[in-house]
């Protein structure tokens, strides 16, 4: 099975589109107002704190937004909450969503909001906060200009030091934050049906030993952009507890990794001719560069675009080098991965939100498609062999009953005649007996029934009818009426009706006596 650039390339560039037109969408869509990205008063904090501290203190520091962190810490934040007439307009409560790796608990111009688990001086005295968090806002706190937001911290818990903990503190109307984050993923979600049909399908067609190497490893890609999907869109599905974050963003990375290596493994074993311990070594290096690369990167956004980068530049070199030695497909290879790189490079954290689930379930449904085509003509090609060699044991079965025809034991009223079976041109149901037509035109009832009689009759003879058993030497033509079924015209002369069940098996049967008469 061969990767033909035209299909894919156009594939490719309708699922990258849309999920290009999905991203700029969302980023339109912005109704809430942020806090002013500008540096901040940081304070330490104290478990018998009763409100905002005295910001002047000596032991306050001023950081950017970005180095906000409180990971291991219980602090104080102060940030300036700028708000026009505009933001301000329409009915309806006020909330101030918190989206982060902390408890909290926020103070709006002086009073308390509210808070999202428990911050403290200590893992044991925290109470783990939602990662997002909407606090409900009354309106005699808002008012038009400035707004001081000021937030006590802690992050004690988790297992991975995240170099952005603090995501983003926006105000506007009082809504479920996990709907917001949820209208941003949903265009990513129409994808997730893709991804099980695709896991579904090769793992079917793994199951069942058709190319098992190449349909397992379709498989496991379908299952890794899937369950990253999941994973990804988890945070718009439900408010979990912001120490599971942490998971989720190694699951993403993983992921991710997982489904490009599936995809590199898949190339290898169809684009080259290379040993199972050859590709499998040039896969344990593209693995390490990933290691080193995650390693390397300071957030998870970094760390899974380095691992995909990494992919797609492998792949790239490949696809060229297979491009060069002219193989079927590598232009095309050459040109997703240019472009997804193009796009990953272009859009960063959006593409991997929306774009590269919709590159991801472009090329998957290009591959089931393709691999379809592939098994519909292997079992054409099956079907084919099968109808031949059915020809072939029909006709050696007449063969052997011409040079030494069987002899069928027939009872009748206590009398046992053995009958040889080149002489007989047909069996009739006849109640509870079986009429016998002879080639001389002779005709004789015996005791018994077709279906007593059929086990012990040669494989030249074929049961065309429930009541009818001819012998396919004595066929000398096939009639096909329009409802499907037929009749034999026998060489006496004899009309013998067909089933439709059963008309396949004569066209073979005639088929291999014509065969057979031309030898």
């Amino acid at each position: 099975m061969t990767v033909r650039p035209r299909p894919l390339a156009a594939l490719f560039a309708a699922c990258l589109a849309f999920a290009v037109s999905g991203l700029a969408a969302r980023l339109d869509a912005q109704p809430l107002t942020h806090v002013a990205l500008e540096p901040v008063r940081v304070c330490p904090a104290s478990d018998q704190d009763q409100g905002p501290p005295d910001y002047d203190d000596p032991a306050c520091e001023t950081v950017s937004v970005f180095e906000l962190d409180p990971q291991g810490r219980h602090i104080w934040a102060r940030l300036r909450l700028p708000l026009d007439a505009a933001g301000l307009d329409g009915t309806g409560p006020y909330g101030l969503i918190v989206m982060g790796k902390m408890s909290s608990e926020v103070f709006l111009n002086g009073s308390r909001i509210g808070a999202n688990g428990r911050p403290a001086d200590d893992r044991a005295g925290e109470i783990a906060g939602r990662i997002d968090a909407s606090l409900f806002v009354p309106h005699t706190l808002v008012r038009d200009g400035d707004n001081v937001v000021d937030i006590r911290m802690s992050s004690h818990r988790g297992w991975v030091r995240l170099a952005s903990p603090i995501h983003a503190v926006l105000f506007g109307r009082y809504q479920d934050p996990t709907r917001t984050i949820s209208a941003a993923y949903w265009p990513s979600l129409i994808t997730f049906g893709v991804f099980l049909i695709g896991l579904v399908f090769f793992g079917v067609t793994a199951w069942r030993n058709e190319e098992r190497e190449a349909s397992l490893l379709l498989a496991a890609a379908s299952l890794f952009a899937g369950s990253e999907l999941l994973v990804e869109s988890a945070r718009g599905l439900v408010a979990y507890p912001y120490p599971f974050h942490d998971i989720r963003l190694v699951l993403i990375t993983v992921c991710a990794a997982g489904f490009s290596l599936c995809l590199l493994a898949y190339l290898f074993k169809r684009m080259t001719r290379l040993a199972w311990l050859s590709r499998f070594a040039r896969l344990s290096a593209i693995v390490l560069t990933m290691a080193v690369v995650v390693a390397l990167m300071p957030g998870f956004d970094g760390k899974t675009a380095g691992v995909l980068f990494t992919a797609i530049a492998a792949g790239l070199a490949w696809s060229a080098l297979w491009a060069i030695r002219r193989r079927p497909g590598a232009i095309g290879l050459v040109i997703v991965f240019a472009l997804t790189g193009s796009a990953l490079w272009q859009f960063g954290s959006g593409f991997l939100d929306i774009g590269y689930f919709y590159t991801a379930a472009g090329i998957l449904a290009f591959l089931i498609y393709q691999q379809a085509q592939s098994l519909v003509a292997e079992r054409r090609q099956r079907r084919v062999e099968t109808r031949r060699a059915l020809q072939l044991e029909a006709a050696l079965a007449q063969a052997r009953q011409k040079s030494a025809p069987a002899q069928i034991q027939l009872v009748s009223a206590g009398r046992v005649d053995y009958v040889s079976s080149d002489r007989i041109v047909q069996l009739k149901a006849a109640g509870d007996y079986v009429e016998l037509h002879f080639q001389d035109g002779a005709t004789t009832l015996y005791t018994g029934t077709l279906g007593g009689l059929e086990s012990e009759l040669p494989p030249a003879f074929l049961r065309v009818h429930r009541s009818h058993i001819v012998n396919t030497l004595f066929v000398s033509a096939l009639e096909r009426e329009a409802s499907g079924t037929g009749r034999l015209i026998l060489a006496n002369g004899t009309e013998v009706p067909v089933s439709r069940r059963i008309m396949p098996a004569v066209r073979t049967a005639l088929a291999s006596k014509a065969v057979d008469n031309a030898d």
